[in-house]
């Protein structure tokens, strides 16, 4: 018998000893009498029987037959989803225009081109040309989406005809998300949208302006409560870009956002603005968004104000983006295919087009096997691999074609002691532990 390589135990100066198993998600606290029984059982696993939970050790993995099986069975399980023919996920840009200025965009340099009628009809022939498809899920992304929102409609509406189970997002700025808006989008199954607010009003207004300079906070706020107040069914994520200009104040904006909308179906998180792109999102000096950063901003919020960041609990993961899986495009409005929405509107990233499909096989396979990393030793070896997915795949490509060492390893990795830590505290307070 073998402990598994996946178990980790962490000494919280408030809960004794916690065990997390990366592979299993198993999670728990482990007495302080009974922690010397446990370093016994890690060095001697065959002891497993005399242990009173003998098959719970089993069940939950903590203690293995073969201590290739559980790498083995997520890397199947990986293989099969990222090559799912019955599921498709697509991006729909209805349009690259937009209409905010914000600080950090990537793609002011960019055609404002908006989807016509021949393309959405393009786009439902692209889909209904895969025999197996079984599932459709659509995030509506731009530009902003909203400016475009006949589209959004008529296509939904050819998608519904569909004999497939559909179900959609949307990621829009919320600005012209009005009263009739707000109503549709129950019929058009759209059921999370995510909103960006970088900081309370101050900060938000100089970061996300709409082009001619106008502030943005208030109308989107208004926005959101009549949202919520007309759509019964809709969950709403409102993200912060975070950098260095921004930190201080996301504690701030919390309090104030809560003050005015507190509702169980609005979830509230930091994003990080990066420099992946190298002149555009944020330039290197106001850049936060390698993972020990990240890391230790939730912790931070979490210590100092009691704000919990639950996209920071290690979690299970079988790929970190939608890139490497096969059957999932990025759509601009012309009909363009794209495996990155950050490369939309760039015709060298552009793969073929909804009209007669891939075209360019050799860099859509490069986000797939190129990026590949359960083909890396070093991942392979990691503990860590069932919580990261192996990381961006543009920027495992940017390590490999620039010869960079951008990091993509999972956050939870720098700081996985205090990060449990911080888990268990959030089961205590909700009643889970």
């Amino acid at each position: 018998m073998y402990w598994s390589k996946y178990n980790i135990i962490s000494k919280s100066e408030k809960y004794g000893y916690l065990l997390y198993n990366t592979m299993s998600q198993v999670f728990i606290q482990i007495d302080k009498d009974s922690i010397d029984l446990w370093r016994r059982l890690k060095d001697d696993p065959d002891s497993y029987a005399s242990f009173q939970q003998a098959d719970f050790l089993l069940k939950s993995r903590i203690i293995v037959a073969n201590e290739h099986d559980d790498l083995n069975l997520y890397l199947a399980d990986v293989l099969k989803n990222r090559y799912n023919s019955s599921d498709l996920a697509l991006t729909i840009l209805p349009t690259r225009g937009c209409n905010f200025g914000c600080i950090y965009c990537y793609e002011t340099d960019r055609q404002p081109i908006a989807m016509n009628e021949e393309t959405e009809k393009a786009i439902v022939r692209f889909v209904t040309s895969n025999p197996n498809l079984k599932r459709l899920s659509v995030v509506w992304y731009g530009g902003e989406p909203l400016l475009n929102f006949s589209s959004v409609e008529r296509l939904t509406a050819d998608f519904l005809k569909l004999d497939v189970d559909y179900s959609a997002k949307m990621v829009t700025n919320g600005f012209l998300l009005s009263r009739d808006k707000a109503v549709k989008l129950a019929d058009l199954r759209i059921r999370n949208i995510q909103v960006t607010l970088d900081g309370p009003e101050r900060i938000h207004d100089q970061r996300r302006m709409l082009l001619d300079g106008k502030p943005t906070y208030r109308r989107i706020m208004d926005n959101l409560k009549t949202l919520l107040e007309v759509n019964d069914t809709i969950t709403v994520d409102i993200r912060s870009n975070i950098d260095r200009r921004n930190m201080e104040e996301y504690a701030e904006f919390v309090d104030s956002f809560k003050r005015e909308i507190d509702n169980p179906r609005v979830n509230l998180y930091p994003g990080f603005v990066s420099d992946l792109l190298s002149s555009e999102c944020v330039s290197p000096e106001h850049n936060i968004s390698e993972g020990g950063y990240k890391a230790q901003f939730a912790l931070d919020l979490f210590d100092r104000y009691g704000i919990e960041i639950k996209s920071f609990l290690p979690k299970f993961r079988r790929h970190s983006c939608v890139a490497s899986k096969y059957f999932a495009f990025v759509i601009g409005p012309e009909g363009e295919l794209y495996k990155c929405w950050r490369m939309v509107g760039n015709p060298k990233h552009t793969l073929g087009n909804v009209r007669d499909g891939v075209t360019r096989m050799p860099a859509f396979v490069d986000y797939i096997v190129g990026s590949d990393y359960t083909r890396d030793p070093k991942c392979l070896a990691c503990e860590f691999i069932a919580l990261c997915g192996g990381g961006c795949p543009l920027v495992r490509l940017r390590n490999r074609d620039e010869h960079l060492d951008l990091n993509h390893c999972c956050p939870e990795k720098t700081h996985m002691e205090k990060l449990m830590e911080m888990r268990y505290e959030m089961y205590l307070k909700a009643g889970q532990a």
